[in-house]
């Protein structure tokens, strides 16, 4: 068949060079399923088009659009009217109601793809959104077959009224991790980024924002190096760079930590193989890629309970869903898990979190 795959969100979401795509991972698999697929992802309007093709059967093409915060406006003119079908990475995108039109004038099955159906903050500008998304997209989303990234995701949809509603969770692209990690000298890859043998390293991977919380990170460090000699490594860059700087002065604690601005997603697994522990603090998080990439790497995960870090760390052993900072301090604070626990759970990653899941229900829905 002839698939195609949308995403208008038009922000970090799979920045190329720099995040896991998932558009791409899942383009892959419906690839090897033998399907021909058309990735239309949305770029600011700033930015040049672009197109590439990928494993014979995938092209991407980048397309500038006009939007309105991070909801993207694609003419429905770039879509092909030859598709099969469409998966669109919808979540609470505002303008889509005339693509869905689109896929029903040509017979087009669309197929939304769905972590969160609200907006998180309680802002007027969030509650204006959230009302023009029940008035427009949400409308087509109770007419058409669904899938959710979480059972959360799916329990929200249904109380909205979305009548066909099944789960597929975001699935990690195999072919874009360095699955031979444990061949590579930990010791010295430690010494590359200066640290040595002994250090207990933390790592926080995220955008400096304040969503993502990474001053709090800044004061569990505190805490917890008052229980146990650690570094923290921050992989980032963002509005609040300067105030973290400033606040990690104020502390003491400029000498045990070190900020990246940016990692080329191609040696992201460094970071994850030198690191102890991983945090995640956004109890927003619809998914959690780099949650996901840290299990598989054999790195302990801490994260604040959220929908996607809970679906994830279910039944995992070495990892930690925590209900406030406190209990990510006792975590961090505590003994080290033991590695056949971490082993056991990357072994679970891949087990239980790839995109054939996705692609496989994705294309029941294109044949139902």
């Amino acid at each position: 068949m002839d698939l195609g795959i949308l995403v208008t969100i038009v922000s970090g979401f799979g920045k190329k060079g720099f995040y896991h795509s998932q558009e791409l991972g899942l383009a892959k698999k419906l690839s090897e399923m033998g399907h021909s697929v058309c990735v239309y992802k949305c770029v600011s309007q700033d930015a040049q088009y672009a197109e590439e093709t990928a494993d014979g059967n995938i092209t991407v093409k980048y397309i500038p659009v006009k939007k309105l915060g991070v909801h993207g406006f694609l003419p429905a003119s770039r879509l092909d009217t030859a598709m099969d079908g469409l998966l669109i990475f919808a979540d609470t995108q505002l303008f889509l109601p005339h693509i869905f039109r689109f896929c029903s004038k040509h017979g087009i099955k669309a197929v939304p793809y769905i972590g969160i159906a609200h907006s998180f903050q309680e802002t007027l500008k969030s509650k204006v959104m959230d009302v023009l998304f029940s008035a427009g997209s949400l409308r087509y989303y109770r007419k058409l077959p669904v899938l959710a990234k979480t059972n959360a995701a799916r329990d929200e949809l249904l109380n909205l009224g979305v009548r066909d509603c099944t789960v597929a969770p975001v699935g990690l692209d195999e072919s874009e991790l360095k699955t031979d990690f444990k061949d590579t000298d930990r010791e010295e890859l430690r010494k590359e980024f200066g640290y040595s043998a002994s250090d207990v390293v933390i790592l926080f991977v995220a955008r400096l924002k304040p969503e993502k919380r990474p001053l709090d990170m800044i004061d569990i460090f505190a805490h917890v190096r008052k229980k146990k000699a650690c570094r923290l490594l921050i992989v980032g860059e963002g509005p609040l760079r300067d105030e973290i700087d400033r606040k990690a002065q104020s502390l003491g604690l400029t000498e045990d930590l070190r900020i990246i601005d940016r990692i080329p997603y191609e040696k992201m697994w460094q970071v994850y193989r030198i690191a102890d522990y991983f945090v995640n603090l956004r109890a927003e998080e619809i998914f959690g890629m780099a949650v996901m990439e840290a299990v598989f790497y054999e790195t302990s995960v801490a994260a604040i309970k959220a929908p996607g870090p809970s679906t994830i760390l279910e039944g995992m052993k070495g990892h930690r869903i925590c209900e406030s900072d406190a209990g990510v301090e006792e975590w961090l604070g505590s003994e080290y898990p033991a590695a056949e626990d971490l082993r056991e759970s990357s072994a679970k990653i891949l087990d239980g979190f790839t995109w054939e899941s996705c692609a496989g229900r994705f294309i029941e829905r294109v044949q139902k």
